[in-house]
């Protein structure tokens, strides 16, 4: 029922710094948020829920994992920030407590059922595809070779129940989603397991799908290079709310409408290993159909014919 984007890019291959680019529409060249510890959202950052309560929509947040803890500063203009995650403790090395797809959905459906028809406006977190790859049964079974597609799998169900109960309410029609993830995952892609480290595809590469009042084209899938900072300045487009000043991306809803939108470079970046390993810091940008990382032995690769960069152009 919506527009898929299939070239839409992360800034960022870890959960709070992501979701803080997502969130506020700015780069962390901006907001200041590297890494997911020893980071804190400024308060002077207008997130998409503060300008969105600004003119008259309530506010929820239900997360799914201690990196979005409302201590790290992204609870700004919620009037309910569920973080409640049954643990106090919240981490245990690369590990973070979390709570289950399906309680976190149910506490979002129950918000979303006693809100009057006009004016709300939640953000759902789910953490179940990441590591550790435990998904429950009977996906545990279904998937005992992938546990990882099992995880999948089972946040599908979980928002299969979210998207029937907006069905069964009446809602669903009038409800604008927005579908993304905060990175991507890597199985071995250039000697990498899970995320954080390098600055691949593997990891920065992310699902974005669009769906409802708005966009036209129900079913399209889009190659237009687009960002998490274009999330919040197209969900104004959209709601036929005027944007802050200061956002970064910009209105995709001429695509959505099945217009043309001139494609924007993609800054990106992992800086986790330089803050907490000595790593040499990791930056770099997606443009014109290329994508140059700045690191020690400097990357470049020509994503149209090579997206999972195995060829190294920089010497040439």
């Amino acid at each position: 029922s919506g527009v898929l984007f299939e070239r839409a890019l992360a800034h960022t291959p870890l959960t709070l710094p992501s979701h803080t680019n997502i969130l506020t529409g700015t780069l962390p060249v901006v907001h200041g948020v590297h890494d997911n510890l020893g980071f804190r959202v400024p308060g002077g950052a207008v997130t998409l829920a503060e300008h969105l309560r600004s003119r008259g929509l309530r506010t929820a947040a239900f997360v799914g994992a201690y990196p979005l803890d409302s201590s790290f500063g992204l609870d700004q203009g919620f009037d309910l920030y569920d973080d409640f995650f049954g643990s106090k403790n919240r981490s245990s090395g690369l590990l973070f407590v979390e709570r289950p797809g399906a309680d976190t959905v149910a506490r979002a459906m129950d918000w979303i059922g006693r809100q009057r028809e006009d004016g709300w406006f939640v953000f759902l977190h789910l953490y179940d595809p990441h590591q550790p790859y435990a998904p429950p049964e009977p996906f545990a079974g279904r998937f005992a070779a992938d546990p990882y597609g099992g995880e999948v799998a089972y946040v599908d169900n979980c928002l299969a129940a979210l998207f029937r109960a907006l069905t069964d309410q009446g809602r669903a029609a009038s409800t604008l989603v927005v579908l993304t993830a905060d990175h991507g995952e890597a199985f071995g892609e250039h000697g990498e397991s899970t995320h954080g480290y390098f600055a691949y595809n593997s990891t920065l590469h992310v699902p974005l799908i669009v769906s409802g009042p708005g966009v036209a084209r129900p079913g399209t899938k889009l190659g237009d290079p687009v960002s998490h900072v274009d999330i919040f300045p197209t969900v104004c487009a959209l709601l036929g709310v005027p944007p802050p000043a200061g956002l970064q991306g910009r209105s995709l809803s001429p695509l959505l409408g099945g217009g043309k939108l001139r494609a924007a470079p993609v800054y990106f970046e992992s800086l986790a290993p330089y803050y907490n390993n000595g790593w040499a810091p990791l930056r770099g940008v997606v443009d014109n159909g290329f994508k140059y990382i700045d690191a020690p032995l400097p990357e470049l690769y020509a994503l149209e014919a090579d997206f999972g960069e195995k060829v190294n152009l920089a010497s040439t």
